[in-house]
């Protein structure tokens, strides 16, 4: 009888933690699909209300927007490495960051936290804007481009896909707008996940020396896309 008493005493407990993990997975599963629905009605808003424009456009639009630029510029992109047949226009958009830094421009990128966006990552970074990758940033989410904090540009992938590229965008010139994509992007920088480019790195590298101890610098740098001698850095800094 006492044993019975014992074993109802400590059955409650564990049923009351159950259902409240109950109520909590299931809270998280509402409030995921309300944000998917949030995300998908604001993609809709957008078609309604800014200037939808081709993948071309998109571009062309991007290097104008960095081009006018006079303070501050932010972006949340994908950070894929370009094709062949991208090549020549992702190195515009490079040109044009450099020579927007030249004039003063403050410009910071957010990049998916993926290994394959390093390569991207450092050309940004050589082109003198500041880098960090974020674990939140999905390759296949729209990217955007904030300017002067009162202009936004969003590219849209045509659907999901780990390198699905931009196939359209919308140009949107509203500080309101831009004040909600830069709350957005100032809570992702700013976060404990957000990795600098020469901490991601030092972590990938450190990483890569667990799984094979002989690992060469060349071999390491070469996987990774970026110089030896940034993986020479971050290997020194870590003895």
């Amino acid at each position: 009888m006492v044993l019975q008493v014992e074993l109802g005493t400590f059955q409650l407990p564990l049923l009351i933690v159950e259902l409240f993990l109950l109520v909590a997975t299931v809270s998280l599963l509402v409030l995921n699909r309300r944000e998917q629905k949030a995300r998908e009605k604001m993609i809709d808003h957008f078609s309604s209300v800014a200037d939808v424009i081709t993948r071309q456009e998109y571009f062309v639009a991007v290097v104008d927007a960095i081009q006018r630029a006079e303070r501050i510029l932010c972006g949340s992109v994908s950070g894929s490495p370009p094709t062949h047949e991208e090549g020549e226009v992702i190195q515009q958009i490079l040109d044009t960051i450099a020579d927007a830094a030249r004039r003063g421009v403050k410009m910071r990128y957010l990049l998916p936290l993926a290994p394959d966006r390093l390569q991207m990552g450092k050309r940004y970074k050589l082109g003198g804007a500041e880098v960090k990758f974020h674990p939140s940033l999905l390759i296949s989410d729209m990217r955007y481009m904030l300017v002067d904090d009162r202009l936004v540009l969003v590219g849209v992938p045509e659907r999901k896909g780990r390198n699905e590229p931009t196939r359209k965008g919308f140009t949107i010139p509203s500080e309101s707008v831009a004040h909600l994509f830069k709350t957005q992007f100032e809570a992702e920088w700013s976060s404990k996940e957000a990795r600098g480019y020469q901490e991601y790195l030092g972590q990938l590298v450190a990483q890569a020396r667990v799984s094979n101890p002989s690992v060469s610098v060349e071999l390491v740098a070469g996987n990774l896309g970026v110089d030896r001698e940034d993986v020479e850095a971050v290997t020194g800094s870590a003895a």
